[in-house]
């Protein structure tokens, strides 16, 4: 009898060993994904808070070459869309934090889309997102020089972006290119002078910290015809632009917003926290359908960027202040009230990120949220104003997707959202989108013949 209980001691030795060889190796495997995460961090936070020091890093030679690149690419290396309207330049510039490897990332990206007109808006996210950020650009083609020294600049000016930001160009095919050497340098940013240099003559005084600490009204300011809704008749693509920025996106995660919303401090740290305690990297996690919703909050415009709430507990401050409120509060309050704001608002902030409840889909919600890169794309018919997010938001609930919304993220859109703050044509653009969601919602039925859901 000794003999069969000395065997079975021996192999539950050895279960146990190899399960602590198991238990160690998952250990290092999480102590290296949080090692590498905290690299990535310290690096962007020493890019924030020594910018200047290094702005020497980004010699003019590097720009000149990056020029050439951008340059190039245009002459030679774009694509055409679906349905061969637009040029596509994926990765026209790439962030330097992503190397030349294609690999996918444990890790989440920013996607957002704009025209040159919106640039400035990175300058207001970048101390909030430390992380990866990935543009879709669009402009006219006579603005591509302007949008090569926008970009030049930004990078110049602020090395996290020119660490963690790529930006992918999109710009209308029958149009023939302009002679894209006429401006290549920065200076002919300046429309005009800014005020404090109204005393001395503009290309005089335009040195590279000049440059730097008036940048955001440079850009702010910039005579380009590529504006969000009015380029000349070229409808804007902003659907295309989100699955151009989505597509050339390397990370498991990403966080769709448009470029006017501003994600709360280190939400981008605070999810990966989130996504490694709860295995969402891991292949046994990576078919669950749930989408992350970050309830959405407006503020006035004029208190941008130095009043911009930091956290959950600053935002109630200010929303009981009366100066913050839900996003499309006064404009459409039925597209964001499904997020479900007063059981929200009532949980105080946590030490850490967590779901805090879920809310089934009604008509006409189009929350902002945080997925997998899995998720349905976008459709891409849908352009200029209306729809054209609610209809990619409408395929995840007959796709079968659960929406958790988070305890302590939010973003805030810069501006209050009312009926004339919009662009002239912004009705007729809606009633045109109505009738496209219509056929939309019944194209749904038939790639979802299975699913019990409805977009009503």
């Amino acid at each position: 009898m000794g003999f069969p209980w000395r065997q079975a001691i021996f192999f539950l030795v050895i279960i146990i060993a190899v399960l602590q060889v198991i238990h160690i190796s998952l250990l290092s495997r999480l102590e290296a994904l949080r090692n590498d995460r905290r690299k990535r961090n310290a690096l962007a936070f020493k890019f924030d808070k020594n910018d200047h020091e290094h702005q020497l890093i980004y010699t003019i030679k590097d720009i000149e070459k990056d020029r050439k690149l951008l340059l190039e690419a245009v002459k030679e290396s774009s694509v055409l869309d679906a349905f061969g309207e637009m040029h596509i330049i994926n990765n026209w510039i790439r962030a330097e934090s992503l190397g030349s490897r294609n690999h996918i990332r444990k890790d989440i990206t920013l996607v957002t889309q704009t025209s040159i007109s919106g640039l400035h808006n990175l300058i207001t996210i970048i101390p909030h997102w430390k992380g990866l950020i990935s543009v879709g650009l669009f402009t006219l083609t006579k603005d591509i020089s302007t949008a090569i020294e926008a970009i030049l600049v930004l990078r110049k000016c602020y090395p996290v972006i020119r660490f963690n930001t790529s930006f992918h160009l999109v710009y209308p095919l029958h149009v023939p290119l302009p002679d894209l050497t006429m401006h290549n340098d920065l200076y002919h940013l300046f429309p005009t002078s800014p005020p404090s240099l109204s005393s001395k003559s503009q290309k005089e005084s335009l040195d590279d910290n000049t440059i730097c600490n008036h940048l955001p009204q440079i850009l702010v300011s910039l005579k380009s015809s590529s504006l969000n809704y009015d380029n000349e008749g070229v409808p804007f693509p902003n659907n295309l632009l989100r699955n151009v920025a989505r597509r050339n996106s390397l990370t498991q995660f990403i966080f769709v917003t448009d470029i006017d919303l501003v994600p709360n401090h280190n939400l981008d740290r605070d999810f990966i926290e989130f996504a490694i305690e709860n295995r969402l990297f891991e292949e046994e996690t990576k078919d669950e359908k749930t989408v992350y919703v970050v309830p959405s909050y407006e503020i006035d415009s004029s208190l941008v960027p130095d009043h911009i709430p930091q956290d959950k507990r600053e935002l109630m401050l200010a929303v009981n202040s009366g100066y913050v409120r839900p996003f499309y509060y006064e404009l459409c309050w039925k597209c964001q009230k499904y997020t479900d704001y007063e059981a929200w608002q009532k949980e105080p902030q946590s030490n850490k990120l967590n779901i805090l409840f879920e809310v089934f889909w009604h008509d006409p919600w189009e929350p902002f949220y945080i997925s997998r890169n899995t998720v349905p794309m976008y459709d891409e018919r849908f352009r200029q104003y209306g729809f054209n997010r609610i209809s990619q938001v409408c395929e995840l609930h007959m796709a079968g997707y659960r929406f958790s919304v988070l305890n302590n993220p939010f973003v805030i859109h810069k501006g209050m959202k009312r009926s004339d703050s919009f662009h002239k044509d912004k009705d007729l653009e809606l009633e045109k989108n109505r009738i496209l969601f219509r056929h939309f919602k019944n194209e749904l039925k038939d790639r979802y013949p299975h699913s019990s859901r409805r977009c009503y």
